[in-house]
Protein backbone atom coordinates (compact mmCIF):
# COMPACT_ATOMS: atom_id res chain seq x y z
CA UNK A 1 0.00 0.00 0.00
CA UNK A 2 1.35 3.75 -0.95
CA UNK A 3 1.81 5.93 2.35
CA UNK A 4 1.60 9.76 2.06
CA UNK A 5 5.08 9.96 2.07
CA UNK A 6 6.04 8.45 -1.22
CA UNK A 7 6.81 11.33 -2.90
CA UNK A 8 7.75 11.19 -6.68
CA UNK A 9 10.96 12.98 -7.14
CA UNK A 10 11.57 14.25 -10.87
CA UNK A 11 14.82 15.37 -12.01
CA UNK A 12 16.89 15.46 -14.68
CA UNK A 13 19.32 12.25 -14.51
CA UNK A 14 22.22 13.98 -15.29
CA UNK A 15 21.47 16.57 -12.45
CA UNK A 16 21.33 13.61 -9.77
CA UNK A 17 23.66 13.53 -6.92
CA UNK A 18 26.34 10.92 -7.13
CA UNK A 19 24.15 9.01 -4.19
CA UNK A 20 21.10 8.94 -5.70
CA UNK A 21 23.08 7.19 -9.09
CA UNK A 22 24.60 4.38 -6.92
CA UNK A 23 21.13 4.07 -6.13
CA UNK A 24 19.65 3.76 -8.99
CA UNK A 25 22.39 1.12 -10.11
CA UNK A 26 21.78 -0.80 -6.93
CA UNK A 27 18.14 -1.21 -7.38
CA UNK A 28 18.45 -2.02 -11.14
CA UNK A 29 20.97 -4.74 -9.52
CA UNK A 30 18.06 -5.88 -7.10
CA UNK A 31 15.47 -6.00 -9.57
CA UNK A 32 17.94 -7.65 -12.15
CA UNK A 33 20.60 -9.63 -10.64
CA UNK A 34 22.20 -10.72 -13.78
CA UNK A 35 23.35 -6.88 -14.11
CA UNK A 36 26.73 -6.23 -12.09
CA UNK A 37 26.31 -4.16 -8.85
CA UNK A 38 27.67 -0.46 -9.35
CA UNK A 39 31.80 -0.89 -8.78
CA UNK A 40 33.41 2.36 -7.04
CA UNK A 41 32.62 4.62 -9.68
CA UNK A 42 29.37 4.12 -10.99
CA UNK A 43 28.44 4.17 -14.51
CA UNK A 44 25.53 6.17 -16.66
CA UNK A 45 22.41 4.45 -16.12
CA UNK A 46 20.94 6.78 -19.30
CA UNK A 47 22.77 7.63 -22.71
CA UNK A 48 23.95 11.76 -21.43
CA UNK A 49 22.40 12.25 -25.50
CA UNK A 50 18.98 11.15 -24.53
CA UNK A 51 18.39 13.69 -22.00
CA UNK A 52 16.94 11.31 -19.33
CA UNK A 53 14.61 12.19 -16.95
CA UNK A 54 13.94 10.38 -13.53
CA UNK A 55 10.97 9.64 -11.74
CA UNK A 56 12.16 8.17 -8.29
CA UNK A 57 10.24 6.89 -4.76
CA UNK A 58 12.44 6.76 -1.60
CA UNK A 59 11.02 4.94 1.36
CA UNK A 60 13.14 5.49 4.50
CA UNK A 61 16.39 6.54 3.01
CA UNK A 62 16.16 3.18 0.47
CA UNK A 63 15.58 4.04 -3.49
CA UNK A 64 12.71 1.38 -3.91
CA UNK A 65 10.87 2.23 -6.85
CA UNK A 66 11.98 4.38 -10.36
CA UNK A 67 11.49 5.13 -13.71
CA UNK A 68 13.10 7.28 -16.61
CA UNK A 69 11.91 9.17 -19.71
CA UNK A 70 14.15 9.17 -22.37
CA UNK A 71 14.12 11.47 -25.68
CA UNK A 72 14.95 11.06 -29.06
CA UNK A 73 14.11 12.35 -32.44
CA UNK A 74 12.68 8.90 -34.68
CA UNK A 75 12.49 9.89 -38.74
CA UNK A 76 10.10 7.81 -39.89
CA UNK A 77 8.58 7.13 -43.24
CA UNK A 78 10.69 10.33 -44.11
CA UNK A 79 8.71 12.14 -41.20
CA UNK A 80 10.89 13.30 -38.06
CA UNK A 81 9.19 12.52 -34.92
CA UNK A 82 9.99 13.70 -31.21
CA UNK A 83 9.88 10.82 -29.21
CA UNK A 84 9.75 10.49 -25.19
CA UNK A 85 10.14 6.99 -24.15
CA UNK A 86 9.70 4.71 -20.95
CA UNK A 87 12.96 3.60 -19.40
CA UNK A 88 14.33 1.59 -16.90
CA UNK A 89 10.83 0.92 -15.15
CA UNK A 90 11.63 -0.92 -11.73
CA UNK A 91 10.32 -1.44 -8.33
CA UNK A 92 12.45 -3.02 -5.63
CA UNK A 93 11.00 -6.50 -4.74
CA UNK A 94 10.50 -6.04 -1.33
CA UNK A 95 8.49 -3.06 -2.23
CA UNK A 96 6.58 -4.83 -5.25
CA UNK A 97 2.46 -4.92 -4.82
CA UNK A 98 2.56 -1.80 -3.03
CA UNK A 99 1.79 0.63 -6.23
CA UNK A 100 5.14 2.43 -5.89
CA UNK A 101 5.51 1.54 -10.23
CA UNK A 102 2.19 2.97 -10.73
CA UNK A 103 2.93 5.88 -9.35
CA UNK A 104 5.93 6.28 -11.04
CA UNK A 105 4.87 5.31 -14.19
CA UNK A 106 2.16 7.89 -13.67
CA UNK A 107 4.82 10.37 -13.07
CA UNK A 108 6.84 9.38 -16.11
CA UNK A 109 4.00 9.69 -18.09
CA UNK A 110 2.48 12.66 -17.15
CA UNK A 111 6.19 14.18 -17.91
CA UNK A 112 5.85 12.52 -21.59
CA UNK A 113 2.48 13.89 -21.82
CA UNK A 114 3.77 17.44 -20.75
CA UNK A 115 6.69 17.55 -23.03
CA UNK A 116 5.76 18.47 -26.56
CA UNK A 117 6.47 15.08 -27.73
CA UNK A 118 4.79 13.24 -30.68
CA UNK A 119 5.29 9.99 -29.88
CA UNK A 120 5.38 7.63 -26.74
CA UNK A 121 7.01 4.39 -26.60
CA UNK A 122 8.11 1.75 -24.50
CA UNK A 123 8.81 -1.96 -25.18
CA UNK A 124 8.56 -4.35 -21.79
CA UNK A 125 7.87 -8.21 -21.04
CA UNK A 126 4.13 -9.39 -22.66
CA UNK A 127 3.01 -10.02 -18.92
CA UNK A 128 3.54 -7.00 -17.59
CA UNK A 129 1.20 -5.23 -21.10
CA UNK A 130 -1.66 -4.76 -18.45
CA UNK A 131 0.00 -3.36 -15.86
CA UNK A 132 0.79 -0.56 -18.45
CA UNK A 133 -2.31 -0.53 -20.09
CA UNK A 134 -3.64 0.75 -16.92
CA UNK A 135 -1.24 3.54 -16.87
CA UNK A 136 -2.59 4.51 -20.41
CA UNK A 137 0.07 2.78 -22.67
CA UNK A 138 -2.10 0.51 -25.48
CA UNK A 139 -0.15 -2.56 -27.00
CA UNK A 140 0.02 -2.82 -30.26
CA UNK A 141 0.35 -5.63 -32.70
CA UNK A 142 2.39 -5.24 -35.88
CA UNK A 143 5.52 -3.23 -34.92
CA UNK A 144 9.05 -4.39 -34.43
CA UNK A 145 11.43 -1.87 -32.91
CA UNK A 146 14.83 -1.88 -33.34
CA UNK A 147 18.04 -0.19 -31.80
CA UNK A 148 19.12 0.83 -35.08
CA UNK A 149 20.10 -1.00 -38.58
CA UNK A 150 23.34 -1.65 -37.67
CA UNK A 151 24.28 -5.65 -37.36
CA UNK A 152 23.96 -6.80 -33.87
CA UNK A 153 21.13 -4.20 -32.67
CA UNK A 154 18.96 -5.46 -30.34
CA UNK A 155 15.42 -6.25 -31.17
CA UNK A 156 11.73 -6.19 -30.09
CA UNK A 157 11.18 -9.40 -31.59
CA UNK A 158 13.74 -10.93 -30.80
CA UNK A 159 14.31 -9.73 -27.10
CA UNK A 160 10.77 -10.63 -27.23
CA UNK A 161 8.58 -7.79 -25.61
CA UNK A 162 5.36 -6.31 -26.00
CA UNK A 163 5.29 -2.74 -27.87
CA UNK A 164 3.46 0.18 -26.46
CA UNK A 165 3.13 3.46 -28.31
CA UNK A 166 1.21 6.38 -27.95
CA UNK A 167 0.46 9.18 -30.78
CA UNK A 168 0.59 12.11 -28.82
CA UNK A 169 0.39 15.08 -31.44
CA UNK A 170 -1.59 16.35 -34.04
CA UNK A 171 1.82 15.45 -35.91
CA UNK A 172 1.89 11.71 -35.41
CA UNK A 173 -1.73 11.28 -34.85
CA UNK A 174 -1.97 12.87 -38.92
CA UNK A 175 0.64 10.02 -40.00
CA UNK A 176 -1.23 7.12 -37.49
CA UNK A 177 -1.09 4.50 -40.60
CA UNK A 178 2.95 4.87 -40.88
CA UNK A 179 2.92 3.35 -37.18
CA UNK A 180 0.67 0.20 -38.88
CA UNK A 181 2.74 -3.02 -39.30
CA UNK A 182 6.35 -1.35 -39.67
CA UNK A 183 9.60 -1.64 -37.72
CA UNK A 184 10.91 1.87 -36.23
CA UNK A 185 14.56 1.87 -36.03
CA UNK A 186 15.77 3.84 -33.50
CA UNK A 187 18.97 5.06 -34.20
CA UNK A 188 20.83 3.80 -31.17
CA UNK A 189 24.22 2.79 -30.63
CA UNK A 190 24.66 -1.34 -31.05
CA UNK A 191 24.02 -2.57 -27.74
CA UNK A 192 20.94 0.30 -26.19
CA UNK A 193 17.30 -0.66 -26.61
CA UNK A 194 14.75 1.18 -24.34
Amino acid sequence: MTQAADLVQILPYQQTADRVRRDIAMLMHRVWPDLPPPGEVVPDEHDPSLAALSCFIYRNDKLVSYAAVVHLLLTHTSQTFRMAALSCVATDPAFQQQGLGRLTVQAATRCIEYSHADLGLFTCDPPLAAFYEKAGWPSVQGIEVLGSLEAGALSSTTLGKAVLLRLLSPHARAHAAAFSNTTLSLGLPVGQFI
